[in-house]
């Protein structure tokens, strides 16, 4: 069959019979002369040729979308993988922040305390030791040299072997870890240091047994 002007225009209208649209198409998708075509010599072959991939095209099926992309393909993107650096970096800069505003280094610092309360005892937790003071007590412990100056009553529960030496007092005493001890010293300065066990409260005069066991609720 010829393929004429009025033949590839009957086309395009979708006017053409089955054998018609068969002898476009095939002459569309040869690849041989164009001797079967009769044009005009004004017409334009390829032009017409590509008019007909036009309409052609608008009913081929789209192609398929993307697939979805999978854990690995989300990882080797570059957006998500600089963005997921950023945050590691932006968490790291936060903790580092909290910890210099926040968490203060005090291992090597005195411990001060001062309790004029005359009915509560004060708590303190450290790192080396936990540490109940007495009421119208005032202590202060140098963790780097270990001396501690004390007027009135402590308790004192080391978290680990430790060894303290009382102001004025160059004999080292050493407190074991998870053992909890009891100290007493006037507030004058002059009377003696009393250092006991708690598992020995009791052979302390009944007065300091009575006295220490209301104050520390031991």
């Amino acid at each position: 069959m010829k393929i004429s002007k009025e033949l590839i225009e009957k086309y395009h209208r979708h006017e053409c019979s089955a054998e018609e649209s068969e002898a476009v198409e095939g002459w569309l998708f040869s690849g041989e002369s164009d001797e079967a075509l009769q044009l005009p010599i004004s017409e334009d072959k390829a032009q017409h040729k590509a008019v007909l991939w036009n309409e052609i095209e608008k009913v081929f099926p789209q192609e398929s979308p993307a697939p979805i992309s999978t854990k690995k393909d989300f990882y080797k993107n570059p957006f998500w993988s600089g963005a997921i650096a950023a945050t590691f970096v932006i968490a790291i800069l936060g903790i580092t922040g909290y910890y210099l505003t926040t968490v203060k280094p005090t291992n090597d610092m005195p411990l001060v305390v001062n309790n004029s309360s005359s009915m509560h005892v004060k708590h303190v937790d450290a790192r080396a030791y936990q540490i109940s003071v007495g009421t119208n007590t005032s202590t202060r412990i140098n963790n780097t040299t270990g001396v501690i100056d004390l007027s009135g009553s402590l308790l004192i529960s080391p978290k680990e072997d430790m060894e303290l030496i009382f102001e004025g007092s160059s004999e080292k005493m050493i407190f074991k870890a998870g053992q909890t001890y009891i100290i007493l010293k006037g507030e004058n300065g002059v009377d003696k240091i009393i250092v006991v066990n708690e598992k020995n409260i009791m052979d302390l005069p009944p007065v300091l047994q009575k006295q220490i066991i209301n104050e520390f609720q031991i």
